[in-house]
């Protein structure tokens, strides 16, 4: 995406709005909330402009100091699409923030991942990995000591040529978390051009795309105490030897 193309909002985009939180399908290549570069758009920016175009109460705001209308309970590599959920107010980030740090929040994923030769995968095959991840320099890694102690769940869902289509669970959120335990295993994710799959390897027609994508997150609504499962309108599957993306209204 270009980095001065404003980021729209589609219709599709918006997967749970109300006073206190929205839940939108972050497309890859657009970053969740503001970075070095004050003029580059991000997703809060583009939440903002939706509000505006869309909401009786833009704000959500019953008080001007509260803070800003849309703060990110979470992130998403920029790179990785799918379910992010921002607050719209500051008991609600309060109460999302909470649930992320005590880890009671669900998070699952779809990644296409590049079997190495010696990955013996077959469809159903369940995999969990444990380790200690350091995040230095812009980059995870697996460490024997001195690291953050990371674990995650891998589920084969499909097997076409080199590529397998797996879901994904992390049960720990440390920084590349995924992608460093799937590179780990021998089975970087397509696209990945940090952890062992650079895009310019991709096949001709395949979108140069980190293949990572946030599929379903299941919150506690943090005012109305009842469980929400927010699911992402797209997606990753994989067809005639080749990685594609399908969505709902297709």
């Amino acid at each position: 995406m270009d980095a001065q193309e404003p980021i729209r909002l589609g219709p599709q985009a918006i997967l749970f709005a109300d006073d206190d939180l929205v839940a939108v399908d972050k497309a890859p290549g657009v970053l969740c909330d503001a970075s070095i570069d004050p003029k580059r758009d991000h997703l809060g920016m583009a939440l903002e402009r939706w509000a505006r175009d869309t909401l009786p109460n833009p704000t959500g705001l019953a008080n001007p100091q509260d803070g800003p209308e849309f703060r990110a309970a979470h992130r998403l590599d920029r790179g990785t699409s799918g379910v992010v959920v921002f607050a719209r107010n500051r008991a609600a980030a309060t109460g999302l923030m909470k649930q992320f740090q005590d880890r009671t929040v669900s998070k699952q994923y779809q990644a296409v991942v590049v079997l190495s030769a010696d990955a013996a995968w077959t469809v159903g095959d369940s995999i969990d990995r444990r380790s200690y991840l350091r995040h230095r320099k812009g980059a995870t890694e697996e460490v024997h000591s001195g690291g953050k102690p990371a674990q995650s769940h891998f589920e084969v869902l499909d097997i076409d040529g080199p590529l397998a289509l797996v879901r994904a669970s992390p049960k720990t959120g440390r920084t590349h978390q995924l992608r460093v335990h799937l590179a780990a295993l021998e089975a970087p994710i397509l696209g990945d051009e940090l952890y062992g799959h650079p895009v310019d390897s991709l096949e001709a027609g395949v979108q140069a795309r980190l293949w990572l994508h946030a599929d379903t997150l299941e919150i506690v609504h943090p005012v109305l105490n009842e469980r929400l499962v927010l699911r992402s309108c797209h997606t990753l599957g994989l067809q005639d030897g080749a990685p594609h993306e399908s969505c709902s209204s297709d």
